[in-house]
């Protein structure tokens, strides 16, 4: 009979997957800021509004990658369509399960989803290798997209280019 991979509890699963993630990196980027609320871990570097997000969420079942951003809705838009207008190069380096979307009304993020059964460690070394894709990738265009201040008017070119 097979032993069954131990189910982990939610900010079990968080931690182990950051850990994970981190140690991947190493000094490979800088040190992000870091702020945790219950099952939501955010690594951030000069404003919180742009940050990388990893989410266990059970009632869906699925964790959620990405990199939101959470400031003022023309701000949001514009550091989206940065994003967009480097579809081609994040595409090739991420893969074809990151999606790029309108998340409400006035949030933006470049995310992917995990669907699990339960939350294993060999899912969070999964999640944690694409964690680690994510912060090599992404990182170096964070303070690109930091310097797009706040309540700025969005960006007219790049609208019709997308990441899926």
């Amino acid at each position: 009979m097979t032993k069954q991979a131990k189910t982990l509890k939610a900010r079990e699963f968080l931690f182990y997957t950051e850990d994970q993630a981190l140690a991947e990196v190493e000094d490979a980027i800088p040190r992000p800021n870091r702020r945790v609320m219950w099952t939501i871990l955010q690594f951030y570097y000069d404003d919180p509004a742009v940050h990388f997000e990893v989410q266990p969420q059970g009632q869906r079942n699925q964790v959620e990658l990405g990199l939101h951003f959470e400031a003022d809705a023309e701000t949001n838009e514009a550091r989206a369509q940065y994003i967009a207008a480097h579809a081609p190069e994040l595409m090739a380096a991420l893969g074809p399960e990151w999606e790029l979307e309108e998340w409400t009304a006035s949030w933006r993020r470049l995310h992917r989803v995990f669907r699990y059964e339960r939350l294993t460690a060999e899912l969070g070394r999964e999640v944690a290798a694409q964690f680690a894709l994510l912060l090599r990738t992404l990182q170096p265009m964070v303070a690109d997209l930091e310097s797009i201040p706040n309540n700025v008017p969005a960006l007219k070119a790049a609208t019709s280019v997308s990441v899926r």
